[in-house]
């Protein structure tokens, strides 16, 4: 289904308008819905719908959002993939059906390069000049906040100046970027 919006926030807002209301979030492989606190698998889903937005200044940095059914339960909702962790996951029967899904391509003028979101971006060549300074957050509680909704899983930390930082998705890859989980006392 075609939308009116091009930016991802609004495309967000334009689908909760048609009634994709529930979050939905990839754990242990399975799709669970932030309403019911329930796991379900790929037998139960049906991905109706994909839409990526490439960022015009760098094919790098590639966002997602699927319109998600579960029709045995009357539920729709969103997953909302901002790094493209769940598409690119390689070893998930979960990130295969969202790879098979129909996918509409939206390209987004970002019109300011050097944020995203609110939060500084940092390119591949900047954190290849310096790969100490930076690294990813996992499920920090002082994340700011997601403007489509959801809460961030994880986010980039610039270790130098002490806030957090948006990294290019090939960033991600990289071997060289430190992942700090956060731990719970």
């Amino acid at each position: 289904m075609a939308l009116y919006e091009n930016d991802i926030v609004k495309v967000v807002n334009e689908l909760r308008l048609k009634g994709y209301s529930d979050d939905f979030v990839i754990k242990d492989n399975l799709i669970c819905s932030s309403s019911l606190n329930r796991k379900f698998g790929e037998e139960d889903v049906i991905i109706e719908e994909g839409y990526q937005f490439d960022i015009i200044e760098n094919a790098f940095d590639t966002q997602f959002v699927f319109a998600v059914d579960i029709p045995k339960y009357e539920l729709r909702g969103l997953i909302i993939d901002l790094l493209g962790v769940y598409f690119y996951a390689e070893d998930e029967s979960v990130s295969r059906i969202l790879r098979k899904a129909p996918l509409v391509t939206y390209i987004f003028d970002d019109h300011d390069p050097y944020l995203k979101y609110g939060l500084k971006k940092i390119s591949p060549s900047e954190f290849a000049a310096n790969t100490n300074r930076y690294v990813l957050r996992i499920g920090f509680p002082d994340f700011p906040e997601c403007p489509v909704g959801v809460a961030f899983t994880m986010l980039g930390f610039d270790e130098q100046a002490q806030e957090y930082i948006w990294l290019y998705t090939s960033i991600l890859n990289d071997s060289r970027l430190k992942k700090i989980k956060y731990k719970t006392n």
